[in-house]
């Protein structure tokens, strides 16, 4: 029994990778996706507040990227992070920043729809359909 349990685990090693964003399971079929460091709506909250607190723009994005390292998060989030920034551009930027950690991509219209112009919403449109 001792031999079974043993050779057990390497195939369970051997089935996962682990990402900056949590353990990827490799099974034969489609890859499950496990977050180790979720944001909570609380936490997307705090980032925004947090994030409004830089005075200019780009140090605005520059904090949103350095709060969400190593986090994953739900589209609705995502919005709400988007709205902490001052210009179209960085909404734009911080939303294709954000993508790969998002658990719910299928819901990631909800931040198409948090833009406002038409050109912008096709890119993030185009840079979806390029990741996938």
């Amino acid at each position: 029994m001792k031999v079974l349990k043993l050779l057990a685990i390497p195939f369970f090693l051997v089935g996962c990778v682990i990402t900056d964003q949590g353990i990827a399971l490799n099974p034969p079929g489609p890859q499950i996706f496990v977050c180790l460091n979720a944001v909570t709506d609380d936490d997307a909250v705090a980032m925004k507040t947090n994030i409004k607190s830089e005075p200019f723009p780009d140090d605005r994005l520059t904090k949103a990227q350095i709060l969400s390292k190593d986090r994953c998060f739900q589209a609705h989030q995502v919005v709400v992070i988007m709205s902490a920034m001052t210009f179209e551009d960085n909404k734009l930027e911080i939303a294709k920043f954000l993508y790969n950690k998002t658990e719910n991509k299928n819901d990631y219209e909800l931040c198409v729809d948090a833009l406002t112009y038409g050109s912008d919403k096709d890119e993030l449109r185009n840079y979806i359909a390029a990741m996938n």
